[in-house]
Formats: C-alpha cells, sequence, structure tokens
C-alpha cells in the first residue's frame, strides 16, 4: 500500500484493494470520494474510465461498499 495514503480502518474491503491497485495521483482523488461514500454509508464509487478524464463519483446505481469502473 502506499505509505502517503491514510485509510480509515471503516473502509469496505473492495476500497483498500482498489486503492493499493492505483498510482499515487488517482488514489488520492479516489479516496476523497470514497470517504464521502462511506459517511454517508449508501452509494458505492463509480470510476469513469475515459481516456483524458478519468474520475470517481458516488453513484446511486453502485451498492454501497463496493466499485465499478465504466463510461458514463
Amino acid at each position: 500500500m502506499n505509505s502517503m495514503l491514510t485509510v480509515p480502518e471503516n473502509f469496505p474491503p473492495a476500497y483498500i484493494r482498489y486503492l493499493e491497485a492505483q498510482d499515487e495521483g488517482f488514489a488520492e482523488t479516489v479516496l476523497m470520494v470514497m470517504k464521502q461514500s462511506v459517511a454517508e454509508g449508501k452509494h458505492g464509487i463509480l470510476i469513469s474510465d475515459q481516456a483524458l478524464d478519468r474520475g470517481a463519483e458516488t453513484s446511486k446505481e453502485v451498492p454501497f461498499g463496493e466499485i465499478v469502473e465504466g463510461t458514463r
């Protein structure tokens, strides 16, 4: 795991596994969205995988604690 990131203990396992597989820059972006997801406890994370604009957001279409990669 990247030593620069501090991951809260209450994170779902899928979030932690996903972060471990990312480069540091994108992991920081995703981490902010994951913290929002965990705070709300309602929605999972949608990773938009468009070549120029990779991003992350909470999505009501994704169950809490899960991550889905795709395009919007």
